[in-house]
């Protein structure tokens, strides 16, 4: 039978919000002692929450404390199973990967970095809040293959606009490719069916965790992948 990723995320949910750490640790072992793989257990239950816990947070629907106590908590949920991820061998492409300034949009940022890590990706993650000339900075230092901007809030949707821009009128990294998602990407393209990503310039818009690895493949088929330093 396959396991149940709805009523996990409602045993989860409580314990997130009422900062009980060991129930949900307990949740989550016995969802792994059940069958669920790791990496699906941060796509299909952690994730989801992620979105939940961000859309109640913005409408004042839960507290700060419990807003608190959930990010502190996933945090650790997202630290443990990171660990038990099945690692591929390198693919020898480098991806820098900025997020959000909010801390639940950050950990969708880590979520994307942990999910790429394993599958071979030369992943560096710098979280938000970092400004739009220090991410070209880094990008003219670490000649990304990829610079993936994922779980962006609508405050932050003027600085990836701008970074995207300057990509794009300099010229300065002609092979890289500017991918975002997640965040104010994917609540526009739930709301109204328009991909922000696309009207901003970006190559790709990618808003599901467990899609970033084939939709990643997508910019490269069968060509060599460029040597990591």
């Amino acid at each position: 039978m396959p396991f149940d990723y709805e009523r996990f995320r409602e045993r989860l949910f409580p314990a997130l919000l009422a900062g009980d750490r060991r129930q949900a640790r307990l949740v989550a072992a016995n969802a792994r002692e059940q069958g669920a793989k790791a990496e699906d257990l941060v796509t299909q239950g952690y994730f989801p929450l992620l979105k939940e816990l961000a859309a109640l947070y913005r409408s004042d629907r839960v507290s700060m404390l419990a807003h608190h106590y959930a990010t502190r908590i996933m945090h650790n949920l997202l630290e443990s199973s990171q660990l038990e991820f099945c690692v591929q061998e390198p693919n020898q492409r480098r991806i820098l990967i900025f997020s959000g300034s909010a801390s639940l949009e950050e950990l969708q940022g880590l979520i994307a970095a942990d999910i790429l890590e394993a599958e071979g990706w030369d992943v560096r993650f710098g979280g938000g809040g970092i400004a739009a000339d220090e991410v070209l900075e880094e990008c003219g230092r670490q000649r990304p293959d990829v610079l993936l901007i994922f779980g962006a809030n609508q405050q932050d949707a003027p600085n990836v606009r701008s970074i995207i821009d300057t990509v794009n009128t300099v010229g300065a990294h002609p092979n890289m490719k500017i991918v975002v998602g997640g965040g104010v990407f994917s609540r526009t393209q739930e709301l109204t069916g328009v991909s922000l990503g696309e009207q901003i310039g970006a190559h790709a818009e990618i808003n599901n965790p467990e899609d970033l690895v084939e939709g990643l493949e997508v910019f490269y088929g069968e060509e060599t992948a460029v040597k990591v330093a």
